[in-house]
Formats: C-alpha cells, sequence, structure tokens
C-alpha cells in the first residue's frame, strides 16, 4: 500500500482554485503537460486523481501509458503558492459523470481565484472551455511533495523520505 504524503493542508490546497499542470516525459521524446480541470484526492490521501482533456493531451497521455510517471503542479495564483507531486505509478482511467461536481467546483472556485486579478471572466471561460465527454482522469500515487513557491525554500521535499 501507498504512504499517504499528503497532509490535510495539502489536500485541502490542491483541491482548491489551484492552477493544475500534469506533466509526463518518456525516453526519446519531449516532456509535455496539460492543465487540470480539478481533481479528487482518494484513499485517504494515497491517490490523487487529476482530469484533464483528452483531445489537448494526446501526446501527454500516451507517455503516461509507456512511463507510467507524472509530474503534477498546483499553484495559486494570488500567492504563487505552489505544490508538486510526483508519481510513478499512474494510469488513465474514464472519467466517471460522479465526479462532475468536482470539476464544476473547481472551475468555480479558479474563477473565484483570479477574478481579483484582473482576468475577464469571458477570457478565463473561453481557455477553460470543454465538452464534458472530452475529459479523462489520471490516477497516481504521490510518491514525492514538494514546495515549489518562489523563494527560498522551493524546492524543498516535504514529508516522506
Amino acid at each position: 500500500m501507498a504512504e499517504n504524503l499528503l497532509k490535510n493542508d495539502h489536500v485541502d490546497f490542491i483541491t482548491s482554485g489551484v492552477s493544475i499542470s500534469l506533466a509526463s516525459w518518456r525516453p526519446g521524446h519531449p516532456p509535455t503537460m496539460s492543465r487540470g480541470m480539478g481533481c479528487k484526492v482518494l484513499d485517504d490521501g494515497r491517490q490523487v486523481g487529476v482530469f484533464i482533456l483528452r483531445s489537448q493531451s494526446a501526446a501527454l497521455l500516451d507517455c503516461i501509458r509507456t512511463s507510467r510517471r507524472v509530474a503534477n503542479v498546483f499553484s495559486l495564483p494570488s500567492t504563487n503558492r505552489t505544490l508538486q507531486l510526483k508519481g510513478a505509478d499512474a494510469e488513465v482511467q474514464t472519467f466517471e459523470a460522479a465526479d462532475w461536481p468536482v470539476v464544476e467546483a473547481h472551475l468555480s472556485n479558479f474563477m473565484q481565484e483570479v477574478r481579483p486579478l484582473g482576468l475577464p471572466e469571458s477570457v478565463v471561460r473561453a481557455v477553460l472551455a470543454f465538452n464534458a465527454d472530452d475529459l479523462v482522469t489520471v490516477v497516481y500515487s504521490p510518491n514525492a511533495v514538494f514546495s515549489q513557491t518562489p523563494g527560498p525554500n522551493a524546492g524543498e521535499r516535504l514529508g516522506g523520505a
């Protein structure tokens, strides 16, 4: 069973109105990434599921299926607080309709986060527009957690070995 590296404040943070990026790579190919449309925490924090768009993520999904490795960044635009999670057992799963409220809540929270920064809602909605049937879920067990907030502690490993 995977070790639970996510503390309660990490869970609260990654499931808030953060910007989410999911990346992977495979030998002989450049790294690739996509925007996350929300995430869920599973198995008491031992796993994370990130929702991404299949149509914008073909190379990423191919890398995940090949290497199973991911780097997942969560950043709060208003403060630049950033966490990076890494995993080595990622798998692509079908998006479950029961997760739709999680995606909707994430998008709403993100909108509330960036609105005070002067980003017009119409622009944010255009960038984040998608069809629900385009979503897939990438599930992985975090095996490392890092603070990536700019400053003297950027890159510091949090918890675990």
